[in-house]
């Protein structure tokens, strides 16, 4: 418990790295809607299943990026049963994304409203919006900022012929600003679906500059994308949304 707090408070303070931030050029956006099956690492129950799209789509004149999920089941500390569903949007000029706004609301076993997280990108102002059940949160904006809706799209285009460390900014739904490094990993073999897959492995960490011995307390977290263009995601490995949660495994299954 100490250590978690310890490292909940290095991860508050800690707003800018002390290595050089970039911005994902995203090429590759996955398309076609998914399936996936989160189940808890240790006992391998399954816990929640969902469905995501990405696609583009053109909107008064302008081209976005527009995610969207579905999904239930078991989530979060409170491991209580949960539906939610979420969009976001993100202006796209064919390799980069500036988000714009976002929205995700969770509801309980009998369909009432529990949580409504919504985000609102302002980068002229160089400030971010962040309303959980109507009560705001500012924060600077950073032109490398990942939600976690982009989260997969975003390190699925991670620039795999370097071997390099890539630092950027991922706003969470807690919601937090934290500064990450994705750092190759190398290459496996997964099952998906029946099949073998060719896939690279990747890893994030939080980027803490001199403070990053502290890393060692946060549960590793890892993201495996498909070897072959374009690098559709596979599974990934870590906590499910945030110190307390659940370490859990996330699979496309279709």
């Amino acid at each position: 418990m100490k250590k978690n707090l310890l490292v909940a408070v290095l991860l508050s303070l800690v707003m800018v790295s002390l290595a050089s931030a970039e911005v994902f050029k995203i090429k590759y956006i996955g398309g076609k809607e998914k399936r996936q099956e989160a189940r808890e690492k240790s006992s391998g129950q399954v816990l929640w299943k969902s469905e995501n799209s990405t696609e583009k789509m053109v909107q008064d004149g302008k081209l976005y990026l527009y995610i969207t999920e579905k999904g239930e089941g078991i989530y979060g500390k409170d491991r209580s049963f949960k539906s939610w569903e979420s969009s976001a949007y993100y202006l796209y000029d064919g390799t980069t994304v500036i988000p714009d706004q976002a929205k995700k609301v969770y509801k309980d076993e009998k369909g009432n409203v529990i949580q409504t997280i919504e985000k609102f990108y302002h980068p002229e102002q160089k400030a971010i919006i962040v309303k959980v059940n109507g009560q705001e949160r500012p924060f600077e904006y950073q032109d490398d900022v990942v939600d976690q809706d982009l989260l997969a799209t975003a390190i699925g285009n991670y620039p795999y012929s370097e071997k390099r460390d890539f630092v950027f900014h991922i706003l969470t739904n807690e919601p937090r600003l934290y500064p990450m490094n994705v750092k190759y990993v190398g290459e496996e073999t997964l099952t998906v679906a029946g099949q073998l897959v060719a896939s690279y492995k990747l890893q994030m960490v939080p980027d803490l500059g001199a403070l990053n011995i502290f890393g060692a307390f946060v549960p590793k977290t890892y993201f495996w994308f498909s070897k072959a263009p374009p690098y559709n995601f596979l599974r990934y490995e870590g906590l499910e949304s945030g110190l307390g949660t659940p370490y859990i495994v996330i699979e496309t299954v279709n």
